[in-house]
């Protein structure tokens, strides 16, 4: 049995712990942390990044298959710490999601805790590990593209950009939202993911806080019904009403607008906070890079999100 490294819990009113931003020419590991993706996409993925001016290093690990995961626990898990533990390597990011990612935490936390920060990108089932570094470690991560979900087909200039200014270090535009579910303005860090995934650790020693956080949560091919019981199960464990704002993704394939909104507005409405929807990142149709553990500013009724610090150090 693993011997778990209790991480101490973050004091918010201290910065985070930012990873170096990627100079040109920086060498970046691609690891696959949950389901197998098809060989080509990631190829075309990790050819796709490597245009953008990076080493990329593709971990022959992303390649594995056993049953639906990138090869075995253990095989993915040392990837994965191989990457943290390689002082060339300034950022990972993460080939899929689909399943696994949390099966490695027990396996790759101790690494974690006693690494230096180093960027990590990814969305989806990635959740599970950004959200252990960054609600456990205090690190940014970034809630960005994947190579063979993203890369490996024509990302819209307006996310490639996004990505590259917010690993660069550059001023990150104010993201749009599309409507406002209850109006009001609040600042705080972000925190979150893919909602499904931040409802499956609750019970865990990696469990969500989203205390005094503006909070993400996003997903897709979820029905109406089931976005409720998870917003509910959220409810229950405390975690809604502990929040300073939330901010919703696009729900792709999640009902139709009105039957969405009809949920997320019941379930946030008698939160006091303030709450908007649309937020193009992960799953959703667009592919913006969201920093999390960054302090931001919600407008829900102007419907902007502002990120308000660099998430990498010069």
């Amino acid at each position: 049995m693993t011997r778990r490294t209790r991480a101490a819990r973050p004091d918010w009113r201290r910065a985070p712990r930012r990873p170096p931003a990627l100079a040109p020419g920086a060498a970046i590991a691609v690891v696959a942390p949950a389901s197998a993706a098809n060989p080509g996409k990631i190829r075309r993925g990790a050819l796709a990044l490597e245009r953008l001016g990076f080493d990329v290093r593709v971990s022959p690990q992303a390649f594995e298959r056993s049953g639906h995961f990138a090869g075995v626990d253990e095989r993915r898990a040392a990837a994965l710490r191989a990457a943290i533990r390689d002082p060339a390597i300034g950022a990972i990011i993460f080939t899929r999601g689909g399943f696994g990612a949390a099966r490695l935490l027990p396996l790759v936390e101790r690494d974690l805790a006693r690494a230096e920060p180093k960027i990590l990108v990814g969305y989806s089932d990635a959740t599970s590990i950004l959200t252990f570094a960054t609600g456990k470690l205090g690190w940014v991560t970034f809630h960005g593209p994947m190579i063979a979900s993203d890369f490996s087909k024509t990302l819209r200039p307006i996310d490639r950009a996004s990505l590259l200014a917010a690993v660069r270090g550059e001023e990150a535009k104010p993201l749009r939202l599309t409507a406002t579910i209850r109006s009001g303005v609040a600042e705080g860090r972000t925190f979150g993911g893919c909602l499904s995934i931040l409802v499956s650790l609750l019970g865990t020693p990696y469990a969500v806080d989203f205390a005094d956080r503006i909070v993400f949560l996003e997903d897709v091919n979820e029905e109406p019904y089931s976005l409720d019981r998870m917003l509910t199960q959220l409810r229950q464990a405390g975690q809604l009403a502990r929040a300073c704002g939330i901010v919703f993704g696009e729900m792709v394939n999640c009902g139709t607008r009105r039957q969405i909104l009809e949920v997320l507005t019941d379930r946030t409405r008698d939160l006091g906070i303030p709450v908007a929807f649309g937020l193009p990142s992960g799953h959703g149709r667009g592919k913006q890079t969201l920093p999390l553990g960054v302090r931001v500013r919600l407008d829900a009724g102007r419907r902007v999100l502002e990120v308000l610090e660099s998430g990498v150090s010069p």
